[in-house]
């Protein structure tokens, strides 16, 4: 059976490492299957990337704040090498479609698969889409709608929806076959707008073994015992202020990844890093801070100590079904709250992601036999 996997991974703007990194490891999975002949991720660019130049992101729709200007341009630069690293990975570690498609490509091109799996993250996020769903992640495109479409571990982000939204929402659910949400408030909303059974599933990072990821952790990057910030976003300075005291507490050297160049003044800061980098960075570190649900995923697998932050004003809902699921809601952090939690039971974390793991992958199982007719 020849596959197409269709996410959001390519083409994020500002370069998420999380989004490269689940459509990875869900393809590498799928192509030690026996009964998978071909497995792409496919090149979709959408809408609100066409005729935009991903190196230049931080440079538009800055107006005239002087400040703002030199920011962005300062971060430039780095970006644009992170940009080139990005790529040379896709290009040396992903299977990729020959082609490049919009969504004005598809909908009048077939797509060259049996199957096409919608797969993790925030595809089904109005917030994403200006405002509105993309159809092409619910299959909706009408050269899609011949083929076996399977949903795995789509996510809704905070799912902040308009009523308008559940209109739309509930006619897009018509096109998908099989239907499998990571987080547990989003299932409950799908559950409420079609008759479609819907499964509970993990994020493609946690079905890998810590091993899957050797091949792509680049060297050591910090000698000294350090704790990690990660800001895929935005920096967050009450983060900051408490990872500072945290890493003062216990010797450790003040690390970060952001895009913001000029915490290169505060702290050792990765501007462009590349996926392996951040891999390595994540797996190395004696602690990790982050605002980030991959960054959290990674801890979980590779045993860091870590602490999940919300985006400030109560954001952050999926970082706390994440942390929920391994009973570590004590380690979600609402803006202002931070208090040190008791050691993490690693044995029984595992113990978690292992049932969960199952559980996962027969859904995903019991769907690929039913698309290829079983």
């Amino acid at each position: 059976m020849k596959t197409g996997i269709l996410s959001i991974n390519l083409h994020t703007s500002r370069l998420n490492y999380g989004a490269a990194l689940h459509s990875w490891v869900f393809q590498k999975l799928m192509l030690r299957r026996p009964d998978i002949d071909c497995c792409d991720v496919v090149n979709y660019l959408p809408p609100s990337r066409e005729n935009v130049n991903p190196r230049t992101h931080f440079l538009r729709k800055r107006g005239r704040n002087p400040v703002q200007l030199a920011a962005s341009l300062l971060m430039t630069p780095w970006f644009s090498l992170r940009y080139r690293r990005f790529w040379a990975f896709f290009d040396a570690r992903m299977k990729l479609s020959e082609k490049q498609y919009t969504r004005s490509m598809l909908e009048r091109e077939e797509l060259p698969y049996d199957a096409l799996f919608f797969e993790s993250d925030v595809i089904w996020s109005p917030g994403y889409f200006g405002g509105s769903f993309d159809p092409v992640y619910f299959g909706a495109m009408a050269p899609m709608r011949n083929k076996k479409k399977i949903v795995y571990s789509a996510s809704m982000s905070e799912a902040k929806l308009k009523e308008r939204h559940y209109d739309e929402l509930r006619a897009l659910l018509a096109y998908p076959d099989r239907i499998s949400m990571r987080e547990r408030y989003a299932s409950e909303i799908i559950r409420r707008l079609t008759d479609k059974p819907v499964a509970d599933v993990i994020d493609p990072v946690l079905l890998a073994d810590p091993a899957d990821f050797d091949e792509i952790t680049a060297p050591r990057r910090v000698r000294k015992p350090y704790l990690l910030m990660y800001f895929p976003v935005r920096p967050d300075a009450s983060v900051r202020r408490d990872a500072a005291k945290y890493a003062r507490a216990r010797g450790l050297k003040l690390v970060e990844v952001s895009a913001f160049a000029w915490h290169k003044l505060y702290n050792k800061t990765f501007s462009a890093a590349g996926i392996e980098d951040f891999v390595s960075l994540v797996r190395n570190a004696d602690a990790v801070f982050c605002n980030s649900l991959h960054g959290t995923c990674l801890s979980l697998l590779f045993h860091r100590d870590f602490y999940a932050f919300d985006h400030g004003g109560g954001g952050g809902r999926k970082y706390l079904d994440l942390c929920g699921k391994f009973g570590l809601e004590d380690r979600f952090v609402r803006e202002g709250s931070f208090r040190e939690a008791a050691p993490i039971d690693w044995s029984a974390v595992d113990r978690t992601r292992e049932a969960l793991r199952a559980e996962s992958l027969a859904w995903l199982d019991e769907a690929i036999t039913w698309a290829q007719g079983g």
